[in-house]
């Protein structure tokens, strides 16, 4: 088996703010795992307020044995990888695998058709001057929902103006933006609890005590993004979350990713499968959990100007992966990335 990596910076068509702060991009790497002449590849996407740097995910990545890929996946394995690193390998070798044997990510994890009704889609506003929200919603496609990135002094502002422009289904996302149990119920008053599908980490992560306030006082369902980081979150998530925003970056894995959707559930949890808006890549292979899934927060291909692969798309206000072999998603062109190949 050959391991390559390559180094890639993600540029946004939009400047893309959040309570974190705005930035024009995101510093990438791609692995390409190969055998036999088939391909699989994966991506960690590294915004800056990760402890992993790009830097660091390519030397964890470049201190492995090809031939022992496997080994990082494998419980009790002496190999331990940062989350971003695994989600990144543990894709790419689960991409090679069902080319291999030519089926679905999917169907390879068994979770078509586990729930009756289709996730809601979701598109993103970033944080922006109110003026600018026509021109950016202009370039995104209608889907069953529009995440809202709230947390700065133009909140009510942009809600209106959303409002005004006939998007009503809206997600709320304040990434820890808030310190106030009553600034929630405030915006959730402003645009009409039946017409917010969720509200996402608005209090610090630490803050369990003002999600569980804000959860016993709303019928908006609550969701845990930063707070729910690994499975011990999960477990203690019911009693101050209705939801939880579920990313290859935090789980470390499509195994992982799935693993976590199937206890969320179990546990009464509605489950959102996220991006840290990821290329079309990361985002289709978290679309192969679909089936398991309330809402899909998967846009990225949406956001970028320079995404290095294809094969996703909107239909009837549905994301949806255009092939049916692996993830679905193809590289652009031939030399798009460039791939470095590893102990070679």
């Amino acid at each position: 088996m050959e391991l390559a990596l390559a180094r890639y910076r993600l540029r946004f068509k939009h400047p893309f703010g959040t309570a974190h702060g705005l930035r024009d991009g995101t510093d990438s790497v791609f692995v390409r795992l190969s055998r036999n002449g088939s391909h699989g590849y994966g991506e960690a996407t590294l915004p800056p307020y990760l402890a992993e740097t790009q830097r660091s995910v390519l030397e964890e990545l470049a201190g492995l044995d090809p031939g022992c890929v496997q080994d990082c996946f494998m419980s009790g394995g002496q190999v331990v990888l940062s989350a971003p690193a695994r989600a990144a390998l543990h894709t790419a070798y689960i991409g090679l695998i069902t080319r291999e044997k030519e089926c679905s990510i999917s169907s390879y994890f068994g979770v078509l058709d586990r729930v009756a009704d289709p996730a809601v889609s979701l598109m993103t506003l970033g944080h922006t001057e109110p003026e600018d929200i026509p021109l950016i919603l202009n370039d995104l496609p209608r889907t069953g929902g529009l995440k809202v990135k709230l947390g700065s002094p133009n909140d009510e502002a942009t809600l209106r103006v959303v409002m005004d422009l006939g998007y009503r289904r809206l997600f709320l996302d304040t990434n820890q933006g808030w310190s106030q149990v009553d600034q929630a119920l405030r915006i959730i008053d402003l645009v009409g609890a039946e017409n917010v599908l969720g509200i996402e980490q608005p209090f610090p992560k630490d803050r369990w005590d003002l999600h569980e306030q804000l959860k016993d006082r709303t019928d908006v369902p609550v969701f845990a993004d930063e707070s729910v980081q690994g499975m011990a979150d999960l477990e203690r998530a019911p009693t101050a979350f209705d939801g939880v925003n579920l990313k290859l970056m935090k789980c470390g894995g499509l195994d992982r990713a799935l693993e976590m959707s199937v206890r969320a559930r179990e546990l009464g949890l509605q489950v959102m499968l996220g991006s840290m808006s990821e290329s079309s890549l990361g985002c289709g292979a978290m679309a192969a959990l679909a089936g398991i899934a309330h809402i899909l927060d998967l846009d990225g291909p949406w956001l970028i100007a320079n995404d290095p692969f294809v094969g996703m798309g909107v239909q009837h206000g549905r994301i949806f992966v255009e092939g049916t072999l692996g993830s679905g998603i193809e590289l652009r062109l031939p030399d798009e990335l460039d791939f470095r190949p590893i102990g070679v």
